[in-house]
């Protein structure tokens, strides 16, 4: 009893000196964010939500210009670091930059290792087969162990084909193109895949041989957000009122205009009048 009671102990003294090293480690961020006159944004190439010029280095998309409005308000400057889908949770924890603009589906294991801001938007998936593919009229009948499912590893496709189509033969693709599954399906060497709406429908916009299933009814809605070190809650807190301003005075549908038309969701603020008056 003594030994458990001494487990104990030294298990709370553990995780109250972990909570509070991760508290201190937040604490102070804006400040010095605001000190120094510059918020350090990591970005990754993915059109159109962040484009990168290949000749001059100019970025571009709606990600980007939310992000420099939300900057200017905070009175610092925007500074630009470009990562990767591999290394943006490493850039984080490392101080590389302060906040991510990678478009990121907030999913649980996500969530273990970094912080989200509020939903910017959501997001559904659909699948990828070749035109003349007769057999998949609903997921089930894809759960089965002769059809092949190709997906980007760790992506919330992949997550999602694990556990809904548990049956299938899936095959976790390594690398950061969002398309690396379709194009196994194009070659052949799957019979399936499955990304976000705009990834698929752009995808089968230049590749006649294939075609998208699901797409009146995409599945795996799930929150697109930014990300931020884990327990920075400091700036967790002023992007989240930056992206409330954007969104509900209808800013972010103008900036996203520029860039996007449709295929994307809001939760839309239901607002009434205050104070509400007497009947």
């Amino acid at each position: 009893m003594s030994a458990f009671r001494t487990l104990i102990s030294s298990l709370v003294v553990g995780a109250l000196v972990t909570f509070g090293a991760v508290k201190a480690q937040a604490a102070g961020e804006v400040e010095k964010i605001v000190r120094q006159g510059e918020l350090k944004i990591g970005y990754i190439p993915s059109p159109p939500g962040t484009a990168k010029d290949p000749k001059t280095g100019e970025l571009t998309g709606f990600y980007v210009d939310a992000a420099r409005a939300i900057a200017e308000q905070m009175g610092v400057r925007p500074v630009f670091i470009e990562t990767t889908w591999a290394n943006f949770v490493a850039g984080l924890q490392a101080g590389q930059f302060d906040m991510s603009i990678g478009a990121t589906f907030a999913t649980v294991k996500r969530a273990t290792v970094v912080d989200f801001t509020k939903p910017i938007f959501y997001l559904g998936s659909v699948a990828v087969v070749k035109n003349d593919e007769a057999r998949f009229a609903s997921l089930a009948d894809m759960n089965k162990a002769d059809v092949r499912i190709a997906v980007v590893q760790g992506t919330a496709a992949e997550d999602f084909v694990r556990r809904t189509i548990p049956n299938a033969k899936l095959t976790s693709l390594a690398g950061g193109n969002l398309t690396a599954g379709f194009m196994e399906v194009a070659a052949g060497r799957a019979d399936a895949s499955f990304e976000d709406l705009f990834t698929a429908t752009r995808f089968t916009e230049q590749q006649p041989g294939v075609k998208m299933l699901f797409n009146d009814r995409p599945v795996n809605f799930l929150p697109i957000a930014w990300t931020v070190r884990k327990g920075n809650s400091e700036l967790q807190s002023v992007l989240n009122v930056g992206l409330d301003n954007l969104l509900t005075s209808g800013q972010w549908d103008v900036i996203a205009a520029k860039y996007i038309s449709g295929g994307r969701y809001v939760n839309e603020p239901a607002l009434r009048e205050f104070p509400k008056q007497a009947p």
